[in-house]
C-alpha cells in the first residue's frame, strides 16, 4: 500500500490523497485552499500517473470538494463514491465556487478562473454514486480487490470515515471528524476495532482543552454573552461556515427563544447559507443522515442580509445577530463586510463558533488585541478594534484528546496524519509516539509518497 498526499503543503487547505493497493489508485478527495486563487489552490493533481479507478468524497466543505470537477474531468471513467446526503449538497456548492471564481478574475484580471464550468460540474453530479452506509462494498478485482465500508464522522451533514480492507490488511481513514452529538448530526460512529493503518485528521492538535469546558459550557458562555450584547444596544456577528455551522446555529438560536432565553432582536443571515437550509431539509427528509427543518428560519423570523451595507467604520443601520458567511471572515464575504461596521463599535461583538485558520482574516483578528487595527484593504479602511472578539469552542472537529483515545482503541501498526497546520501535526506526532510507543507516526511531506 502507497499513500500520497497531493496537499500542497503541510496544512488544511486542499486535501486530496493519492491511496495505491497494488494497481488499484483511489483518491480520497479534491479539495481547493481557501486562502488561493487559480492553480495555486489546487491539489498537486499532475502527480497522479495513469487512470485512477475510484475516487470517495467524505463530505462537502469545499477544502475536501473544490477541485473534485478537475479531478472528475481528467479521469473520467472514475466512479465517485460518497454519501447519500453528498449526493444533494456538492451541486450546490460547487455552482457557488463557479460564480465566486467568476467575481475574483472580474476582480484580479486571473485568467485561469474559473478552474472550471457548469458543464464538468454537471459530469461530476452524474458521476457521484451513493453508498449505504455500514455496508460493506468491493471494488476491484483479484488481487486488487478493496473491501470499502463508510461511517458517519458526525462533522457535517454526510460526512463520513470508512475503512478499506486489502488482502487481508484494514486502513481506516477519519476523514474529518467530530465524536460529541451535534444539533444537525449524531457523533461519529467509528468501529473501534483494531486496524493497521490509521490515517487520521488532527486539525485542533495544537488546541490546547480546557478542564471542565465541554459544548454545553461553552453554548451557556456564548448565549450569555449575546444577550449581554443584544441587552445593551450593540450588534453580534458571528461568523460561520455557510455549510453545516449556520445552520448549527440556528438550531442553537432557535433553541434558546424557544426557552425564553434569547433576548429580542432581528436576525440577519447571507444568502448561500439561506439556501442551503432547503438543501438540509430536504436531505433531512430523505436520509436518515442528519435532522434539519427549514422551518426555523420562519420561527426565527429569519431577515436574509442584503448587500446594503452601512459606510465602514459606521454601525449597522439595525442592530442584531448577523449570522453570516465566511467563517474564517475571508476577504469580501458578508462576515468580511459587517465587521466593517461592527470593530469600532465598543457595544458590538465577534463571536467566532468554528475553527479559524490563523493565516486567514479570522484568525488574524483572534490574534489582535483589543485597541490594535483590522486593515479592510477591499474597502480602503482600516479599523481600530473596539467591539469584542471572542472565541467560542464550538468547532466540528475532534478535540486532539479524543483523537489519541480513538488511536489507541484501534492500536495500529502506523499512522498517517492529515488536515492539520504544522504545530497541531507537530503536537499529534509527539503526543502519539507516548500513547503508542509501538506504532509508527507519519507525517507526510506533500507529494512523497509513504510505502505501508
Amino acid at each position: 500500500m502507497r499513500i500520497t498526499d497531493l496537499n500542497s503543503g503541510r496544512e488544511i487547505g486542499a486535501n486530496c490523497m493519492l491511496v495505491e493497493f497494488g494497481d488499484y489508485k483511489m483518491v480520497v478527495d479534491a479539495g481547493m485552499h481557501p486562502k488561493h486563487i487559480g492553480k495555486q489552490s489546487l491539489p498537486q493533481l499532475r502527480l497522479i500517473k495513469g487512470s485512477v479507478d475510484t475516487i470517495i468524497l467524505t463530505h462537502c466543505h469545499l477544502d475536501h470538494l473544490g477541485s473534485m470537477p478537475i479531478l472528475v474531468r481528467e479521469h473520467p471513467k472514475a466512479r465517485v463514491l460518497t454519501s447519500s446526503s453528498n449526493t444533494l449538497f456538492a451541486r450546490r456548492l460547487l455552482s457557488n465556487s463557479i460564480n465566486v471564481m467568476t467575481r475574483q478574475k472580474e476582480e484580479t484580471g486571473n485568467a485561469e478562473l474559473p478552474m472550471y464550468t457548469p458543464s464538468d460540474v454537471e459530469r461530476l453530479d452524474h458521476a457521484l454514486t451513493a453508498v449505504p452506509i455500514n455496508n460493506p462494498r468491493r471494488v476491484g478485482r483479484g488481487a486488487d480487490e478493496v473491501e470499502l465500508t463508510f461511517h458517519l464522522a458526525g462533522h457535517v451533514a454526510g460526512a463520513f470515515g470508512f475503512s478499506a480492507v486489502h488482502q487481508g490488511k484494514r486502513v481506516f481513514f477519519t476523514g474529518d471528524v467530530h465524536f460529541t452529538a451535534q444539533r444537525t448530526v449524531g457523533g461519529a460512529e467509528f468501529p473501534r476495532t483494531p486496524v493497521d493503518v490509521l490515517v487520521m485528521e488532527c486539525t485542533r492538535g495544537a488546541t490546547t482543552t480546557v478542564p471542565d469546558m465541554s459544548r454545553s459550557t461553552e453554548e451557556t458562555r456564548l448565549l450569555r454573552a449575546i444577550n449581554r450584547i443584544l441587552d445593551g444596544g450593540g450588534s453580534v456577528l458571528i461568523p460561520a461556515f455557510a455549510f453545516g455551522r449556520m445552520q448549527e446555529m440556528l438550531l442553537f438560536l432557535d433553541e434558546a427563544a424557544d426557552r425564553g432565553q434569547l433576548a429580542d432582536a432581528p436576525i440577519f443571515c447571507s444568502g448561500l447559507g439561506l439556501d442551503l437550509c432547503d438543501y438540509l431539509s430536504d436531505a433531512s427528509k430523505k436520509t436518515k443522515q442528519l435532522k434539519f427543518d427549514r422551518r426555523v428560519l420562519e420561527d426565527l423570523g429569519v431577515i436574509a442580509l442584503r448587500k446594503e451595507y452601512s459606510q465602514p467604520g459606521k454601525r449597522m443601520r439595525q442592530a442584531g445577530i448577523y449570522l453570516v458567511s465566511s467563517g474564517m471572515l475571508v476577504e469580501k464575504t458578508p462576515a468580511w463586510r459587517v465587521a466593517a461596521n461592527i470593530l469600532d463599535d465598543p457595544k458590538s461583538a465577534v463571536f467566532f463558533v468554528g475553527y479559524c485558520d490563523p493565516a486567514t482574516p479570522g484568525g488574524e483578528l483572534i490574534g489582535t488585541p483589543k485597541g490594535g487595527t483590522f486593515e479592510f484593504k477591499g474597502l480602503d479602511y482600516t479599523a481600530t478594534i473596539r467591539s469584542e472578539v471572542e472565541r467560542f469552542h464550538l468547532s466540528g472537529h475532534a478535540d486532539r484528546e479524543e483523537l489519541i483515545q480513538f488511536a489507541r482503541d484501534l492500536a495500529p501498526k502506523d499512522i498517517v496524519l492529515t488536515h492539520g497546520d504544522p504545530p497541531a501535526r507537530a503536537w499529534m506526532k509527539e503526543a502519539l509516539a507516548k500513547a503508542l510507543p509501538g506504532t509508527r507516526v507519519h507525517d507526510p511531506e506533500p507529494g512523497k509518497p509513504i510505502e505501508l
